[in-house]
């Protein structure tokens, strides 16, 4: 029988296939030598009879070096000697590039960040960063439960300082209590301060959870407001909330108390993107996010009366504008106001604007409240009620739609006006209530409209601001 013959041969390749370049950074360690490109040299001469051995099977009694089930191996021990001091069972060392053993302050460090846990009680406080001395400042708390779970017996608690007035209290510190706050719930409350003194006036808000006898804080926030003696006297009258696409009419006043003439003055109004400026004063100067006028001169004990209509665009929780005063021999003031702007909620819109602002002493003056169901159902039983400030006096009032007028009957108490319900109004259909009302005495009016339907006994409320000015002698 002829022998088999078992030849192998071997034989390096070099790709065809381009590589990308690369770059490399040289690391700390020496460079290895490079290494050959050559296939190392591989004969193809078959080795001699002597040279080969026969294929044969493994011996029956050959023993692998794995361990009987349930016992484990041990890894052989190194021969090598061990350095003076250590112990045999101690890990090895790591090695570097060159074979040195690294010095342990070399070594990374893992340092943990801090573990951040979410506020299961959210806290906002809104309020001006500027009042006049002896001006009120209001801040509006927001305290929301963040979690999946209600919060019980928590406590609200306000401190300010001894040069800030609650009301004629002599307290510096005001607590109310939440006995409990729904998952996803939020409460809302206002706190009024004023201060006959100028400088900076710190309040500070706690949200504590009680806890038998003690009071767990559960989140604070501090807020200051700055007093300053005015040199020109800015007052801002808008509303505080308005519904989305709706409008919003904002009166700035301003005033020199002083003995001196303002020169140059000039009024600067900012205001946030949520607000669309859509009917100004004559002389407005529109720019970027701003409204200038230029007044001249401004005299002593002269008032000028500014007026902006912005369309409330998108939603936000604090849209404000801010109202800056300066003269070239006045160091200038500054104010502002902010509303917030809320969705449509449910099928029916009521809107309220006036078409005179400012209306002066002895005038008359008619506020226009609108409703329009935006739903694509019919509503049944809508009707509205209205809440005119002391200062103004109601005189008539007219229902229409389409134009036409309504026999929609209502009844005047004092200054408190009710209309009958509409029995149903259609689909994209409008109700358009017209109210005329007296001015009796200068300063602030408004205007509070609610409107409740078959669909809910809450009532949707509105209000619109006016400023009552004396009438020229």
């Amino acid at each position: 029988m002829s022998a088999t013959w078992l030849t192998i041969v071997l034989a390096g390749c070099t790709s065809m296939t381009a590589r990308p370049n690369a770059t490399f950074r040289q690391g700390a360690g020496p460079i290895p030598p490079a290494m050959s490109q050559a296939p190392p040299a591989i004969s193809s001469r078959p080795a001699t009879p002597d040279q080969r051995q026969a294929l044969r099977p493994a011996a029956p009694e050959k023993r692998t070096n794995r361990p009987p089930p349930g016992e484990s191996q041990a890894l052989p021990k190194s021969n090598a000697p061990l350095a003076a001091g250590r112990d045999p069972d101690e890990p090895p060392q790591p090695v570097v590039a060159d074979n040195r053993l690294p010095k342990v302050e070399s070594l990374p460090k893992i340092i943990p960040d801090e573990v951040t846990v979410p506020q299961l009680v959210e806290l906002t406080v809104d309020g001006p960063s500027r009042r006049p001395v002896g001006a009120e400042a209001t801040f509006q708390l927001a305290i929301r439960n963040a979690g999946d779970r209600p919060q019980d017996d928590l406590v609200v608690r306000c401190r300010f300082d001894e040069t800030l007035n609650f009301e004629k209290s002599e307290k510096h510190e005001v607590v109310r209590r939440l006995d409990r706050l729904a998952p996803g719930d939020s409460r809302s409350m206002a706190l009024t301060l004023s201060s006959p003194v100028a400088g900076s006036h710190c309040c500070w808000f706690t949200v504590a959870r009680l806890e038998g006898d003690e009071e767990i804080e559960v989140i604070s926030r501090q807020v200051c407001v700055e007093y300053a003696v005015r040199q020109i006297e800015v007052e801002i009258t808008g509303p505080s909330q308005r519904t989305e696409g709706s409008r919003a009419e904002f009166n700035v006043s301003l005033s020199n108390p002083s003995h001196k003439s303002i020169v140059d003055a000039q009024v600067v109004v900012s205001f946030d993107k949520a607000l669309v400026p859509k009917e100004l004063s004559t002389g407005a100067e529109q720019r970027a996010g701003t409204l200038v006028w230029r007044l001249g001169t401004l005299e002593p004990d002269e008032t000028v009366q500014l007026q902006m209509e912005f369309e409330c665009k998108s939603q936000a929780h604090r849209a404000c504008l801010s109202v800056e005063v300066k003269g070239t021999n006045c160091s200038g003031d500054f104010d502002e106001a902010c509303l917030e702007i809320v969705p449509v909620r449910g099928t029916l819109d009521l809107r309220i604007s006036d078409e005179s602002d400012p209306l002066k002493v002895g005038q008359t003056g008619t506020y226009r409240v609108t409703v329009e169901n935006i739903g694509l159902q019919a509503v049944r039983r809508v009707a509205l009620e209205a809440l005119a400030s002391p200062n103004l006096r109601i005189r008539s009032a007219v229902v229409r739609a389409a134009a036409a007028d309504l026999p929609l009957r209502h009844k005047l108490d004092g200054n408190q006006l009710l209309f009958d319900a509409e029995e149903q109004l259609e689909p994209g259909a409008h109700l358009v209530y017209l109210i005329e009302v007296e001015a009796l005495r200068a300063g602030r009016a408004d205007l509070r409209a609610s409107l409740t339907s078959a669909l809910s006994s809450t009532p949707i409320t509105t209000i619109e601001p006016t400023t009552i000015v004396e009438s020229e002698k």
